[in-house]
């Protein structure tokens, strides 16, 4: 009996203790006022991707293709890539496929973040080009390809998550 009262007290304390910390804990990279970002300075990044596609020796020149809808589907993918993303989503404002280069399939890119005033931790870590650029390579790993492209002689066009190059501007 005593130790079914001792093992019932020790439960009741923790269940307790973990209800009383989740009300009272508040996670600082959960907490953020949209203001301080509001008025916080634009970062700038522009980036290079290579696309490919499931026959190798095609070159998107060489198709049909409306640039056009590649660019708006490349764009639409970046946006839903940074502003999904719970690290940046935040901060981002927009993205935009500037130019394609046919000769070698790739297409050059803009992102823009606004973040709050600047500190030191904050750019080190968070805002740094390896890390904004790492979220859109995880990004391409996870999925298998772009869909719903009509691309004559390409059925599948992939972006190589190994062509990724990111500048700070």
């Amino acid at each position: 009996m005593i130790i079914t009262s001792i093992f019932l007290t020790f439960v009741l304390v923790i269940v307790l203790s973990l209800t009383l910390y989740s009300v009272i804990y508040i996670d600082e990279d959960e907490y953020w006022h949209p203001e301080l970002i509001a008025s916080g300075n634009h970062h700038n990044f522009s980036g290079i991707i290579k696309i490919n596609c499931d026959k190798p020796d095609l070159l998107l020149a060489e198709s049909a293709y409306d640039s056009y809808q590649l660019s708006e589907h490349l764009s639409k993918k970046l946006i839903d890539v940074y502003s999904h993303s719970p690290a940046l989503g935040r901060y981002f404002i927009t993205a935009e496929v500037i130019s394609f280069s046919y000769r070698n399939n790739t297409a050059s890119y803009n992102l823009c973040f606004r973040v709050p005033p600047e500190t030191e931790e904050f750019m080190e870590y968070r805002m740094n080009k390896k890390f904004v650029l790492n979220i859109l390579r995880q990004n391409i790993y996870d999925q298998e390809g772009m869909y719903n492209l009509d691309v004559p002689g390409c059925s599948i066009m992939t972006l190589d998550p190994t062509s990724l190059s990111l500048t700070q501007i």
